[in-house]
């Protein structure tokens, strides 16, 4: 019985510890995307690039981790200011796999059209990479009454 509580006080504790680590990469990921410091966003997803959904209702496509393909569609003027909130994370393998579920809040400037009402729900997909998490998968969907990105 003592190995049993010992064993589960272990794996409680990593369990907390990826939580922590994918929560603080969350935030890390969208204050990086927010300041145009897009080195320090690419470090926060897998190598081999993420498969994504966006909240502009857009097909599946893959997104290739390089500073030219972030910024290819990106304008001068071009902006955001997002952030996570209630964010909900779900530990499938301790170490391994992660599945975090949040809201995306905040407001963004795309080719001229501003927009305060951001609002979508996000889930991501995190595996770990060289001992660290990274984003694997994401989609997005909007809120009732928000906005999400133009297509």
């Amino acid at each position: 019985m003592k190995k049993v509580l010992i064993f589960l006080s272990i794996f409680s504790l990593l369990v907390a510890n990826d939580k922590s680590d994918i929560e603080n990469l969350i935030n890390e990921h969208w204050e990086s995307w927010n300041s145009s410091k897009y080195k320090a966003y690419i470090s926060t997803v897998h190598s081999a690039g993420t498969m994504n959904g966006d909240s502009n209702g857009s097909f599946w496509y893959k997104m290739v981790p390089t500073i030219k393909g972030l910024t290819d569609n990106r304008k001068p003027g071009d902006k955001s200011d997002f952030n996570a909130r209630y964010i909900e994370i779900d530990v499938l393998v301790p170490g391994k796999a992660a599945v975090a579920y949040y809201y995306l809040v905040g407001s963004y400037t795309l080719r001229g059209v501003t927009k305060s009402d951001y609002r979508t729900r996000v889930s991501q997909v995190f595996v770990t990479e060289g001992g660290k998490w990274k984003i694997k998968s994401g989609h997005f969907s909007p809120l009732h009454s928000g906005s999400g990105i133009p297509d």
